[in-house]
């Protein structure tokens, strides 16, 4: 499904390089915002949304089994896996 995740130099957008051919980017801001751990989607519940500095970067990949990726950012943040076909619907639904 993915070939290769990368960070754009500024380390504000992942890069995803997918199988077959096709690259997306999906901004840090995205993919924080749309985090499916258990503290974001209290937030979200509890106050509408989640607070993310506007300048919020990616600061570590990690693989987390074949099918996914843990994404460390700036604010601290480093709960979240994002699952592949999560970070595909992301980028039908955000990339570019």
């Amino acid at each position: 499904m993915i070939d290769r995740l990368s960070v754009t130099p500024d380390h504000r957008k992942l890069i995803v390089e997918w199988e077959g051919g096709g690259v997306s980017e999906l901004a840090a801001l995205t993919l924080r915002q749309q985090a499916r751990d258990a503290y974001t989607r209290r937030a979200i519940l509890d106050f509408g949304q989640i607070d993310v500095p506007a300048d919020i970067e990616i600061t570590a990949l990690s693989q987390v089994g074949p099918a996914g990726v843990n994404i460390a950012f700036s604010d601290g943040h480093d709960r979240a896996i994002y699952p592949f076909v999560y970070l595909q619907s992301l980028s039908e639904q955000y990339g570019n």
